[in-house]
């Protein structure tokens, strides 16, 4: 995998009163060039696609709820295809009914996941229902894990990493302190 395949970095951004907040633009093109490599790679034929022009050309990040963490995470559709192998090979050691349900239980990731197509001023909208979820509300911190990246209320964020992070804490602490935030 290339670089270019893996989100890298952090920003801060506003949401406005609609909950549209800006992908940052290295997410987006991180986004768009595993679209394309899925397309070369794949044999996939966008033009085949009846979805709209966004979907066609890769302007879709996939947004879900954590599990584990108070955070959305974001990726694109080939990482989803990745974690459906992943839940396939999780469960490949059981067999009939108890693989079928362990399988459909892991798969409700997919069914809480929402893509998120991008505006030409590359943004996206978040529902109130997921800015309810996670706490979000006039920011969003973007912290990128690679295959994936997070979106984070930026005072939870500091508050979750100060002890298992300390470092990555003190860069959003920098970031809120330049935008005004109180932690």
């Amino acid at each position: 995998m290339a670089i270019s395949d893996l989100f890298r970095g952090r920003a801060l951004n506003a949401v406005d009163a609609k909950g549209r907040v800006s992908l940052p633009a290295e997410y987006r093109s991180t986004i768009q060039t595993r679209h394309r490599r899925a397309v070369l790679e794949d044999g996939f034929d966008p033009s085949a696609d009846d979805a709209d022009e966004r979907r066609r050309t890769g302007k879709v990040a996939i947004i879900v709820k954590d599990p584990d963490q108070p955070c959305l995470v974001g990726y694109e559709n080939s990482y989803a295809r990745e974690k459906r192998r992943e839940i396939d090979l999780r469960h490949a050691d059981k067999a009939g009914i108890e693989r079928e349900r362990a399988i459909r239980k892991d798969l409700g990731y997919f069914g809480a996941s929402e893509d998120m197509l991008w505006d030409a001023n590359g943004r996206v909208v978040l529902s109130p229902r997921q800015r309810a979820k996670v706490g979000i509300d006039g920011f969003v911190y973007f912290f990128a894990r690679g295959e994936t990246f997070e979106m984070w209320n930026p005072v939870t964020f500091y508050q979750v990493h100060l002890e298992e992070d300390p470092g990555a804490a003190e860069e959003c602490r920098d970031f809120c302190e330049e935008r005004g935030i109180a932690l």
